[in-house]
């Protein structure tokens, strides 16, 4: 009998095989269920890779002093240069100190490194009261910005204990820090409905305790004499300003920094770290503690550095999230190419 070479294939198809469908379905299903699963395990890991970053934004708490910070101090900075006053913040921030300005809290995150909350008792009550609650700011040991700056006489009369800082910057300079800085406000103030006179419910607009209205503009007009920006009534405002504080706080109280946002050396860093610790008298080492923590214009809190604690988990969380994405199945691309350069390697 002679061999038939031409026979046709065989070729099995959902229609002519109906049991082929079952099984393909189970593998659809199998593998929906495993992306699925990836998908919320990816979710989770950048959840807390986000909350690691950012520390925790509702528990704000008194953060741990640092090497070479022996001590605290009752700081309070009535400087006008918003950008100055906000690097200072952070700065304070970082050797330990728990700080407020305008209407955020500045201390230790959950995870360590900075956190950021709302606290605008001190900013209503100056805008809201007859006069400034000093006793609102008696958490702190560190308070500047607005009102600070229109406040410091009042305040420095509630806390014998408490020191000044001023830092001073160059008219020309300010009027461009304080013009941005009140554009910003306007445009929070626009968002938060305080022209409208419909309040926004908005997290960013405050909480339980202010809304952003209660010292939108209030402390603008206070500060300067009108909510807009009008240059030489600003700048007038601010040299007038600037005197009555140096008038006002006795001379043994108050330290007066000339300070810029421009870069400068570390040497001038450094020195300035060393005269506001011995002024402060917040370290026993005082060297060590200038080139430990030089001033610098930080140009947020963002900027503070993490804890070791924090360091690690996020370092954790990153090599899982790598595992979850690419390793954790043997039919992962990633992992197969991977497994063929080490054979190729070991040959």
């Amino acid at each position: 009998m002679r061999a038939v070479t031409n026979a046709p294939t065989l070729k099995y198809t959902e229609k002519s095989n109906p049991s082929l469908i079952v099984p393909r379905a189970a593998s659809r299903r199998r593998v929906d269920a495993r992306m699925l699963a990836r998908a919320l395990a990816l979710a989770l890991a950048l959840a807390l890779a986000a909350r690691t970053a950012h520390g925790a934004t509702t528990t704000v708490v008194k953060p741990t002093l640092r090497a070479h910070v022996a001590r605290r101090a009752r700081v309070f900075s009535p400087g006008l240069d918003p950008a100055v006053e906000r690097g200072a913040a952070a700065w304070f921030a970082r050797l330990g100190f728990y700080a407020l300005r305008e209407a955020e809290a500045v201390g230790s995150g959950t995870w360590g490194g900075a956190a950021t909350g709302s606290d605008g008792s001190f900013a209503k009550s100056y805008c809201v009261d007859a006069r400034a609650n000093a006793s609102t700011v008696d958490a702190y040991d560190y308070v500047g910005w607005l009102p600070m700056a229109n406040a410091i006489e009042d305040m420095i009369a509630a806390h014998a204990d408490a020191k000044v800082i001023l830092f001073e910057t160059i008219c020309t300079e300010w009027w461009t820090h304080a013009s941005a800085a009140r554009a910003e406000a306007a445009k929070l103030g626009a968002r938060c409905g305080c022209s409208s006179g419909s309040r926004s419910s908005a997290s960013e607009c405050g909480d339980s305790s202010y809304h952003y209205c209660d010292v939108y503009p209030c402390l603008w007009n206070r500060a300067f004499g009108s909510a807009a920006p009008v240059e030489e009534t600003w700048k007038r405002a601010y040299i007038e300003r600037v005197r009555a504080i140096k008038a006002a706080v006795p001379s043994d109280r108050i330290l007066t920094v000339p300070m810029t946002t421009n870069s400068f050396s570390h040497a001038t860093a450094v020195k300035i770290s060393k005269e506001i610790a011995e002024f402060l008298g917040i370290s026993d080492d005082t060297d060590a503690f200038s080139e430990a923590y030089p001033f610098v214009v930080l140009r947020d809190v963002s900027q503070t550095e993490l804890g070791k604690g924090a360091v690690a988990w996020s370092i954790i969380v990153l090599l899982l999230s790598v595992w979850i994405l690419f390793l954790a199945h043997r039919k992962d691309p990633v992992r197969k190419f991977l497994r063929r350069r080490l054979k190729l390697r070991m040959c």
